[in-house]
């Protein structure tokens, strides 16, 4: 898998929400093998997966909910991507794309065991840092909505449900398609 700054589900999976994905290619080999390993370093920490760019259970003087990006070590570059464990709902959602059966099976894990959902649709991410955690609780639901995390998740369904409608139009812009040779790059050959 090529390497991101934080190894975070948007940085890799945002782009495909958009542009053509061609099987076989560095992009689409990546984005599958980054699922992977999300789902694998989930199960290594015991809990859903899905790491991503978020909000976080830590607010500022105004009540406002915190956001950086997190990660999955070995996946990105930055350093102490192992000292936060928060997961974002819309990550999954997005990974429809590529593991539809594996991420529908996340979204109900997150949805029932972990009270994912709210009013508006799946809360923007559940910290499960031990600093950050109630004491006596294992995790800690934020309890808030990005627009930018619920449109790509909305996104995600309309491009698994509705054969990529928003994929169509932006590469039917001449400009774009000018350079969609770029995008049919393939893993290279190691001998």
């Amino acid at each position: 898998a090529l390497v991101s700054w934080s190894g975070s589900m948007f940085e890799y999976l945002m782009p495909p929400l958009l542009m053509a994905d061609y099987p076989g290619t560095l992009l689409s080999q990546t984005c599958r093998a980054v699922i992977r390993r999300q789902i694998q370093y989930g199960r290594q920490r015991r809990v859903p997966w899905g790491i991503s760019e978020s909000c976080y259970n830590a607010t500022d003087a105004h009540h406002t909910y915190q956001y950086r990006a997190f990660g999955v070590p070995g996946l990105g570059l930055k350093r102490g991507l192992s000292d936060d464990l928060v997961i974002a709902p819309y990550a999954s959602m997005m990974a429809l794309l590529y593991q539809p059966e594996e991420a529908c099976a996340n979204i109900e894990r997150l949805i029932r065991s972990e009270e994912a959902l709210g009013r508006y649709g799946l809360f923007e991410a559940i910290d499960y840092t031990p600093s950050r955690v109630p004491r006596g609780k294992a995790r800690a639901v934020v309890h808030a909505y990005m627009s930018h995390h619920q449109g790509m998740g909305l996104l995600a369904l309309s491009h698994f449900l509705c054969d990529a409608p928003m994929v169509r139009r932006f590469m039917s812009d001449p400009a774009v398609r000018a350079a969609e040779v770029l995008l049919q790059e393939r893993v290279p050959e190691v001998t």
